[in-house]
């Protein structure tokens, strides 16, 4: 169902922000019909025309699974400067390795540590003109506060809809979807690169 009205992205949840809860995120949504062109296709289609024009390459992370192989995910600075920051630095500490995907679901699989005494990231959400596709990466965050990011993100499934502008976006699965699909809860990363 559409709205009969509409605000520019994000003024709604600015309005009505609220401090943040104990609990995680709990993300909830419902699949509406599929458009025939993602506006995070042709972002990635971009980056690789760069690197085909002889640009530079967007940077990519590298996820080692210990079981199931390679997820490789192109990064978008463009479009979350800070979240990109934030996960390249916690990626060169070896922050992941050897956390699990603590949670699987049809729809997403994600990974990360409720226990962090990093700051909380400011939500990059707001004037993303990217959405949430099969492969997308985002940020998770507690449910009442779009600025509560830390370390944990995860990567969606399917098409979600209705996080768009909800969740920061900060890349997309190029390489091993179908290892993100065989994903199971407890699987372990062994290890994140960052290739340049």
């Amino acid at each position: 169902m559409v709205p009969a009205f509409s605000m520019p992205p994000g003024a709604f949840r600015r309005a009505f922000r609220r401090g943040a809860s104990s609990s995680l995120v709990v993300l909830v949504c419902a699949l509406l019909p599929v458009s025939a062109f993602s506006q995070a296709d042709s972002t990635a289609a971009a980056g690789a025309g760069a690197r085909e024009a002889g640009g530079s390459a967007p940077p990519r992370m590298v996820i080692t699974t210990e079981k199931r192989g390679n997820i490789v995910i192109e990064l978008y600075p463009e479009h979350a400067p800070k979240t990109v920051e934030r996960i390249t630095s916690l990626v060169r500490a070896a922050f992941y390795d050897g956390l699990p995907f603590h949670r699987v679901e049809t729809y997403v699989i994600q990974t990360g540590s409720a226990e962090s005494d990093l700051p909380r990231l400011e939500g990059e959400m707001f004037s993303q003109k990217i959405t949430h596709e099969e492969g997308m990466v985002g940020m998770a965050r507690f449910p009442d506060d779009y600025d509560s990011a830390t370390t944990q993100f995860y990567i969606c499934k399917e098409r979600k809809p209705l996080w768009n502008n909800e969740y920061t976006l900060f890349g997309k699965v190029i390489e091993g979807m179908e290892i993100v699909n065989k994903i199971k809860k407890g699987d372990k990363i062994k290890s994140i690169t960052i290739v340049p």
